[in-house]
């Protein structure tokens, strides 16, 4: 009775502490946190239709092998920098926390245009509308390590049964998109859906055995949260409150629904460093008024008071998704693990001895190119790598202090095999 009691107690609070607005209560809800007819299922065929021509107008510009955009080839005499016999173990491992990297025999990834891999062979306006999804970071797998180092490239040479990857340039909806789940324009609110999905198409293909094969997931999001949508909410702030409760969500559905899965978590690079590059190409300064509109621009009265008031929220995102894959929840079991990676949190464009390298930057200066996706693929497996505590937060030059299993440290890093409290 005394628990009945309070739970109408706080019900009763709870209608009193809803903001008032006018003398009613507040029933606003933003625009990323619900559907539109646009979801609906009547669109999707519309939809698919428009991103059809559209696929077909531009053409495959991944196949593209010429262009400041591609990173330099490695030379055939250079061989692979890692003992390959120490990064598979004789048998299975049935612990995540002693998991090596040719042990994980599926590879997915959840994101938005980012992990779409969108304009990374880009050298005109119309190629960003392409896909390049088999050159993206975490999940492309294009050719081979040595002129495509994502990670998928740099696993297959320890496992070269790993499937999953984007095999080219693709929608979501086609099959060479494979395990890439990313959607141009997917925000935060996306990430729970995408998980359902991705456990749904993983366990129908026939080539992954789902309950023995160990599955590697890479999960980034917020782009658009922060830089298209944060300046239409009514309440800003509770954006990073919401972005907790959507990756726990995810997360205790992976955990439950996804047997032998490892998660990376990483950050979104920050908005700032992109979209507030001095003296940068006209068009990208045009380009970014629409991708990035809560900064640029004169449409939501942008100004640095407000542009400061954005990256705070995006700081505390990314307070948000350190705090909710070190949590008690995911920690100490035997078939999840989740772990964030830091390598996105101090990028800089200042490299290979240039104020500015635009070439790791897409034609629009806001996402990778084919070479900016080879570096942070490469940091990202340096990420996985590294333990807890001491993984390197940023990227660097291809294959600079290229990271490798060892005897004494051939497992992937997790919180609870680095020592992490």
């Amino acid at each position: 009775m005394i628990l009945r009691c309070s739970v109408v107690v706080w019900c009763v609070l709870a209608l009193f502490l809803l903001p008032v607005t006018d003398g009613r209560r507040d029933t606003h809800v933003d625009v990323t946190d619900q559907q539109t007819v646009l979801d609906s299922v009547g669109m999707r065929s519309v939809f698919r239709f428009m991103r059809t021509f559209m696929y077909n107008i531009v053409g495959k510009t991944g196949q593209r092998k010429r262009g400041s955009f591609l990173q330099e080839r490695i030379p055939p005499e250079v061989p692979f920098p890692c003992n390959v016999s120490l990064g598979r173990s004789a048998k299975p491992p049935t612990s995540v926390h002693k998991l090596r990297p040719g042990d994980i025999n599926v590879i997915a990834a959840m994101g938005d245009s980012l992990t779409a891999g969108s304009g990374a062979a880009a050298s005109g306006f119309v190629d960003l509308f392409q896909e390049n999804r088999g050159l993206a970071w975490s999940i492309g797998g294009q050719w081979d390590w040595r002129n495509v180092t994502t990670l998928p490239n740099i696993m297959k040479v320890f496992n070269p049964k790993l499937v999953g990857y984007s095999l080219g340039d693709a929608y979501p909806f086609h099959r060479d998109s494979q395990f890439n789940m990313a959607e141009i324009g997917a925000v935060s609110y996306d990430i729970p859906y995408m998980a359902r999905s991705m456990v749904q198409r993983i366990r129908r293909d026939p080539r992954v055995d789902w309950k023995r094969d160990w599955k590697l997931v890479t999960i980034s999001i917020g782009g658009n949260d922060i830089c298209t949508f944060v300046c239409t909410m009514r309440y800003p702030e509770q954006l990073p409150s919401k972005h907790r409760l959507r990756l726990q969500r995810t997360l205790r559905y992976l955990r439950d629904n996804m047997p032998r899965t490892f998660v990376n978590l990483v950050s979104v690079p920050s908005v700032a460093k992109v979209v507030m590059l001095q003296r940068k190409p006209f068009e990208c300064a045009s380009l970014h008024n629409g991708e990035c509109s809560c900064w640029i621009g004169k449409l939501y009265n942008q100004s640095d008071a407000s542009r400061a008031r954005w990256r705070r929220i995006q700081n505390e995102m990314i307070r948000v998704e350190k705090e909710v894959a070190e949590s008690k929840e995911f920690r100490g079991l035997d078939e999840f693990a989740v772990v964030y990676q830091p390598w996105s949190l101090n990028v800089t464009m200042k490299m290979n001895g240039k104020e500015v390298d635009y070439s790791l930057l897409s034609i629009d200066c806001f996402h990778m190119s084919q070479k900016g996706n080879a570096y942070a693929g490469a940091a990202l497996w340096n990420n996985m790598l590294e333990p807890v505590g001491k993984k390197t937060p940023s990227w660097q030059p291809l294959m600079t202090n290229f990271k490798c299993p060892t005897k004494d440290s051939p497992y992937l890093g997790t919180y609870d095999n680095s020592g992490h409290s």
